[in-house]
């Protein structure tokens, strides 16, 4: 006469499952509540940490279960290698953030070799350097072409416009740009309340679309593309004898360490201003 043996399952494969689980699904909705401003960058790091440390948990539980099904036999081993799979994915953005974190161990802010600090309206701060120097641009073009390239790759940029100042531009006095609001809070003219065609309508609402001179300071904000932590950034575009010199600087606001984010603000900046610099002399076709 057979028999046969019943096996219990692993208890530590079911809760590693879960571990893993639920920091899968804390870290989306950390970002998504931050985003939406319902949560602020305080109680955003601690979901973080959480979220990591429940992962790491879930690790250890996962392979403590697999090694304890390998010599009992117990059922619950497709679990335990889900969990050790989804922690695995849950722990990945930690691990890259690490990564970053000894790559630059210091430093929020970064420019290019031709920025000076004394152009840039924000407080000093620490420059990381230690992935090299970032360097500027230079176009065999008008500063007024380049402007305007500087304003489509802003755009593919994801980039927002607080001021442009030029030598020929009439400043008034005060922080009042001649529309609503100010330089660092811009609140828009609501279109509604403008009775013009929809060409002045344009013309009215971009005070800094059409600007004729050799010399261009541009303040804006840049975003981190996931938690969207902002930037000051300044763009620099300067004619001489022909030539024009493109540099810029970017300071984060609320991050002591930026992880290398606003060196790669600039390079993105730099790599779709070339290629909307080749779309205006002709050498690409629009996208």
């Amino acid at each position: 006469m057979a028999g046969h043996y019943l096996t219990g399952r692993s208890r530590s494969a079911i809760w590693a499952w879960n571990l893993a689980a639920f920091a899968f699904a804390l870290l989306p909705i950390s970002v998504g509540f931050f985003r939406l401003h319902l949560l602020d960058q305080s109680i955003l790091s601690l979901s973080l940490l959480l979220a990591g440390g429940i992962a790491a948990l879930g690790l250890l539980l996962a392979v403590f279960a697999i090694l304890i099904i390998w010599r009992s036999g117990a059922r619950g081993g497709g679990r335990a290698v889900g969990a050790l799979l989804v922690g695995g994915v849950a722990a990945a953005p930690f691990l890259g953030a690490a990564y970053l974190f000894t790559k630059y161990p210091d430093g929020h802010a970064a420019e290019t070799t031709g920025m000076s600090a004394a152009l840039s309206e924000t407080a000093p701060a620490t420059v990381s350097t230690l992935d090299g120097v970032l360097v500027g641009r230079d176009f065999q073009a008008t500063a007024a072409t380049v402007y305007q390239a500087a304003r489509t790759a802003m755009e593919k940029s994801g980039m927002t416009i607080a001021d442009v100042r030029t030598p020929d531009m009439a400043r008034l006095d005060g922080p009042d740009l001649g529309v609503s609001g100010t330089v660092s809070v811009p609140i828009p003219t609501l279109r509604d309340s403008l009775n013009l065609d929809d060409e002045e309508e344009d013309d009215a609402s971009e005070p800094f679309a059409d600007l004729d001179s050799d010399d261009y300071t541009i303040q804006a904000v840049g975003y981190a593309p996931l938690f969207a932590f902002p930037s000051d950034v300044t763009i620099r575009i300067v004619e001489t004898d022909g030539t024009t010199y493109v540099d810029l600087r970017s300071v984060s606001r609320s991050l002591e360490r930026d992880l290398g984010q606003n060196r790669r603000l600039i390079q993105g900046f730099l790599a779709r201003l070339d290629e909307a610099m080749k779309v205006l002399e002709g050498v690409a076709p629009e996208s």
